[in-house]
Protein backbone atom coordinates (compact mmCIF):
# COMPACT_ATOMS: atom_id res chain seq x y z
CA UNK A 1 0.00 0.00 0.00
CA UNK A 2 1.11 3.31 -0.83
CA UNK A 3 1.85 6.08 1.89
CA UNK A 4 -1.55 8.62 0.62
CA UNK A 5 -3.20 4.92 1.23
CA UNK A 6 -2.49 5.19 5.07
CA UNK A 7 -3.05 8.91 4.85
CA UNK A 8 -6.60 8.82 3.58
CA UNK A 9 -7.55 5.38 5.95
CA UNK A 10 -6.68 7.52 8.85
CA UNK A 11 -8.23 10.74 8.54
CA UNK A 12 -11.28 8.80 7.96
CA UNK A 13 -10.61 6.26 10.83
CA UNK A 14 -9.23 8.42 13.12
CA UNK A 15 -12.20 9.26 15.34
CA UNK A 16 -13.13 5.70 15.89
CA UNK A 17 -9.30 5.11 16.83
CA UNK A 18 -9.82 7.47 19.61
CA UNK A 19 -12.86 5.75 20.90
CA UNK A 20 -10.99 2.45 20.66
CA UNK A 21 -8.68 3.57 22.89
CA UNK A 22 -10.48 3.87 26.09
CA UNK A 23 -12.88 0.71 24.96
CA UNK A 24 -9.62 -1.66 24.53
CA UNK A 25 -8.13 0.04 28.15
CA UNK A 26 -11.18 -1.27 29.85
CA UNK A 27 -11.96 -4.69 27.64
CA UNK A 28 -8.04 -5.35 29.00
CA UNK A 29 -8.02 -4.29 32.22
CA UNK A 30 -11.87 -6.59 32.70
CA UNK A 31 -10.34 -9.46 30.64
CA UNK A 32 -6.59 -9.42 33.18
CA UNK A 33 -9.23 -9.51 36.44
CA UNK A 34 -11.39 -12.54 34.13
CA UNK A 35 -7.63 -14.01 34.80
CA UNK A 36 -6.77 -13.92 31.49
CA UNK A 37 -2.70 -13.49 31.30
CA UNK A 38 -1.29 -10.12 29.12
CA UNK A 39 0.08 -12.78 26.57
CA UNK A 40 -3.83 -14.47 26.49
CA UNK A 41 -5.55 -10.95 26.13
CA UNK A 42 -3.02 -10.01 22.99
CA UNK A 43 -3.38 -13.42 21.25
CA UNK A 44 -7.11 -13.21 22.13
CA UNK A 45 -7.28 -9.19 20.13
CA UNK A 46 -5.19 -10.41 17.43
CA UNK A 47 -7.38 -13.49 16.64
CA UNK A 48 -10.99 -12.23 17.75
CA UNK A 49 -10.76 -8.77 17.03
CA UNK A 50 -14.14 -8.54 18.57
CA UNK A 51 -14.92 -5.88 21.30
CA UNK A 52 -18.58 -6.57 21.93
CA UNK A 53 -17.53 -10.47 22.16
CA UNK A 54 -14.50 -9.77 24.02
CA UNK A 55 -16.20 -8.23 26.66
CA UNK A 56 -18.88 -11.30 27.17
CA UNK A 57 -16.05 -13.35 26.85
CA UNK A 58 -14.98 -11.74 30.12
CA UNK A 59 -18.19 -12.06 31.37
CA UNK A 60 -19.14 -15.48 30.87
CA UNK A 61 -15.99 -16.40 31.94
CA UNK A 62 -16.63 -14.66 35.53
CA UNK A 63 -20.07 -16.63 36.07
CA UNK A 64 -18.09 -19.86 34.98
CA UNK A 65 -18.90 -20.69 31.77
CA UNK A 66 -17.37 -23.62 30.22
CA UNK A 67 -15.07 -22.77 27.12
CA UNK A 68 -17.95 -24.57 24.37
CA UNK A 69 -20.97 -22.55 25.49
CA UNK A 70 -18.29 -18.98 25.32
CA UNK A 71 -17.27 -19.68 22.30
CA UNK A 72 -20.72 -20.42 20.71
CA UNK A 73 -21.70 -17.21 22.19
CA UNK A 74 -18.77 -15.73 20.51
CA UNK A 75 -19.65 -17.36 17.32
CA UNK A 76 -23.44 -15.71 16.95
CA UNK A 77 -22.54 -12.72 18.33
CA UNK A 78 -19.95 -12.14 15.51
CA UNK A 79 -22.15 -14.04 12.63
CA UNK A 80 -23.19 -10.83 11.59
CA UNK A 81 -20.06 -10.07 9.95
CA UNK A 82 -20.67 -12.76 7.46
CA UNK A 83 -23.14 -10.07 6.46
CA UNK A 84 -21.14 -6.91 6.80
CA UNK A 85 -18.17 -8.70 4.41
CA UNK A 86 -20.75 -10.00 1.86
CA UNK A 87 -22.43 -6.46 1.42
CA UNK A 88 -19.05 -4.89 0.37
CA UNK A 89 -17.81 -7.78 -2.07
CA UNK A 90 -18.83 -6.47 -4.70
CA UNK A 91 -16.13 -3.50 -4.08
CA UNK A 92 -13.23 -6.44 -4.32
CA UNK A 93 -14.13 -8.32 -7.32
CA UNK A 94 -10.34 -7.43 -8.35
CA UNK A 95 -8.15 -8.01 -4.85
CA UNK A 96 -6.75 -11.40 -4.58
CA UNK A 97 -7.71 -13.93 -1.94
CA UNK A 98 -4.69 -13.15 0.48
CA UNK A 99 -5.99 -9.36 0.65
CA UNK A 100 -9.62 -10.34 0.93
CA UNK A 101 -8.47 -12.60 3.65
CA UNK A 102 -6.69 -9.92 5.58
CA UNK A 103 -9.55 -7.18 5.06
CA UNK A 104 -12.02 -9.87 6.42
CA UNK A 105 -10.07 -10.77 9.52
CA UNK A 106 -9.56 -6.48 10.11
CA UNK A 107 -13.18 -6.06 9.58
CA UNK A 108 -15.28 -4.59 12.24
CA UNK A 109 -18.46 -2.59 12.91
CA UNK A 110 -16.85 0.82 12.91
CA UNK A 111 -14.82 0.54 9.98
CA UNK A 112 -17.09 -1.47 7.78
CA UNK A 113 -19.88 1.67 8.70
CA UNK A 114 -17.26 4.08 7.56
CA UNK A 115 -15.91 2.38 4.53
CA UNK A 116 -19.30 1.24 3.07
CA UNK A 117 -20.16 5.11 3.18
CA UNK A 118 -17.20 5.88 1.31
CA UNK A 119 -17.28 2.89 -1.23
CA UNK A 120 -21.26 4.21 -1.75
CA UNK A 121 -20.68 7.59 -1.57
CA UNK A 122 -16.85 8.97 -2.19
CA UNK A 123 -13.91 7.73 -4.69
CA UNK A 124 -12.60 5.35 -2.45
CA UNK A 125 -10.15 2.09 -3.23
CA UNK A 126 -9.44 -1.33 -2.10
CA UNK A 127 -6.09 -0.18 -0.20
CA UNK A 128 -7.68 2.57 1.46
CA UNK A 129 -10.37 0.43 3.01
CA UNK A 130 -7.83 -2.18 3.91
CA UNK A 131 -5.39 0.80 5.82
CA UNK A 132 -8.75 1.84 7.35
CA UNK A 133 -9.29 -1.49 8.96
CA UNK A 134 -5.67 -2.25 10.08
CA UNK A 135 -5.32 1.34 11.96
CA UNK A 136 -8.49 0.25 13.96
CA UNK A 137 -7.40 -3.32 14.57
CA UNK A 138 -3.72 -2.26 15.47
CA UNK A 139 -5.09 0.58 17.68
CA UNK A 140 -7.40 -1.73 19.23
CA UNK A 141 -4.96 -4.71 20.05
CA UNK A 142 -2.41 -2.20 21.37
CA UNK A 143 -5.33 -1.01 23.53
CA UNK A 144 -6.17 -4.15 24.91
CA UNK A 145 -2.52 -5.16 25.78
CA UNK A 146 -2.04 -2.06 28.00
CA UNK A 147 -4.96 -2.42 29.28
CA UNK A 148 -3.83 -6.09 30.66
CA UNK A 149 -0.87 -4.35 32.15
CA UNK A 150 -2.80 -1.60 33.74
CA UNK A 151 -4.91 -4.10 35.09
CA UNK A 152 -2.02 -5.82 36.50
CA UNK A 153 -0.91 -2.37 38.54
CA UNK A 154 -4.27 -0.67 39.05
CA UNK A 155 -7.62 -1.31 40.37
CA UNK A 156 -10.37 0.78 38.31
CA UNK A 157 -14.20 0.97 38.51
CA UNK A 158 -14.60 0.19 34.50
CA UNK A 159 -18.42 1.31 34.71
CA UNK A 160 -17.96 4.23 32.86
CA UNK A 161 -16.84 1.94 29.81
CA UNK A 162 -20.61 1.24 29.20
CA UNK A 163 -21.82 4.03 28.05
CA UNK A 164 -19.00 5.07 26.08
CA UNK A 165 -19.49 1.85 24.03
CA UNK A 166 -23.09 3.09 23.41
CA UNK A 167 -22.30 6.42 23.55
CA UNK A 168 -20.00 5.68 20.31
CA UNK A 169 -22.61 3.34 18.63
CA UNK A 170 -25.22 5.75 18.54
CA UNK A 171 -22.69 8.32 16.82
CA UNK A 172 -22.29 5.50 14.37
CA UNK A 173 -26.14 5.18 13.48
CA UNK A 174 -26.59 8.79 13.54
CA UNK A 175 -23.87 8.84 10.50
CA UNK A 176 -25.76 6.19 9.02
CA UNK A 177 -29.41 8.40 8.83
CA UNK A 178 -28.73 9.04 5.40
CA UNK A 179 -31.86 7.63 3.68
CA UNK A 180 -35.58 6.89 4.55
CA UNK A 181 -34.05 2.70 4.29
CA UNK A 182 -31.45 3.26 6.94
CA UNK A 183 -33.96 4.85 9.22
CA UNK A 184 -36.55 2.51 8.78
CA UNK A 185 -33.63 -0.36 9.11
CA UNK A 186 -33.00 1.42 11.87
CA UNK A 187 -36.49 1.42 13.69
CA UNK A 188 -36.91 -2.25 13.13
CA UNK A 189 -33.80 -3.11 14.65
CA UNK A 190 -35.04 -0.93 17.56
CA UNK A 191 -38.52 -2.83 17.87
CA UNK A 192 -37.15 -6.49 16.99
CA UNK A 193 -34.48 -5.82 20.05
CA UNK A 194 -37.18 -5.03 22.60
CA UNK A 195 -39.77 -7.32 21.58
CA UNK A 196 -37.16 -9.81 21.09
CA UNK A 197 -35.34 -9.32 24.59
CA UNK A 198 -38.83 -9.65 26.71
CA UNK A 199 -39.23 -12.90 24.67
CA UNK A 200 -35.64 -14.52 24.74
CA UNK A 201 -34.41 -12.89 28.07
CA UNK A 202 -30.94 -13.23 26.72
CA UNK A 203 -28.59 -10.71 24.90
CA UNK A 204 -28.50 -13.37 21.98
CA UNK A 205 -31.96 -11.12 21.11
CA UNK A 206 -29.98 -7.98 20.17
CA UNK A 207 -28.09 -10.53 17.40
CA UNK A 208 -30.95 -11.91 15.95
CA UNK A 209 -32.54 -8.59 15.83
CA UNK A 210 -29.48 -7.14 13.89
CA UNK A 211 -29.60 -10.03 11.38
CA UNK A 212 -32.62 -9.63 10.86
CA UNK A 213 -33.17 -6.10 10.19
CA UNK A 214 -30.11 -6.22 7.77
CA UNK A 215 -31.63 -8.99 5.84
CA UNK A 216 -35.25 -6.62 5.71
CA UNK A 217 -32.87 -3.37 4.42
CA UNK A 218 -31.24 -6.18 2.03
CA UNK A 219 -34.32 -7.30 0.95
CA UNK A 220 -35.78 -4.09 0.33
CA UNK A 221 -32.99 -2.25 -1.42
CA UNK A 222 -32.98 -5.11 -3.67
CA UNK A 223 -36.30 -4.71 -4.38
CA UNK A 224 -36.37 -1.00 -5.25
CA UNK A 225 -32.85 -1.39 -7.33
CA UNK A 226 -35.31 -4.42 -9.28
CA UNK A 227 -37.87 -2.13 -9.42
CA UNK A 228 -35.91 0.58 -10.93
CA UNK A 229 -33.99 -1.24 -13.38
CA UNK A 230 -37.58 -2.53 -14.99
CA UNK A 231 -39.14 1.20 -15.16
CA UNK A 232 -35.86 2.32 -16.78
CA UNK A 233 -36.27 -0.44 -19.10
CA UNK A 234 -39.58 0.46 -20.04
Amino acid sequence: MKRKDWQEGFKIIFPVMLGYIPLGLACGMLLYDSGFSIPAILLMSLIVFAGAAQFMAASMVVIGSTAPTIILMVFFLNIRHLLMSSSLSGFFKKSSIPFILLFSHTLADEAYAINYNQFKNHKWTDYQALATNVLAYLTWVVSTTVGGFIGSALTIDITIMNYVLIAMFIALLINQLVSKLFVVVGLVAGLLSVGLMELLHHNIALVIAAILASLFGYVVDKTGEEKKSKEALH
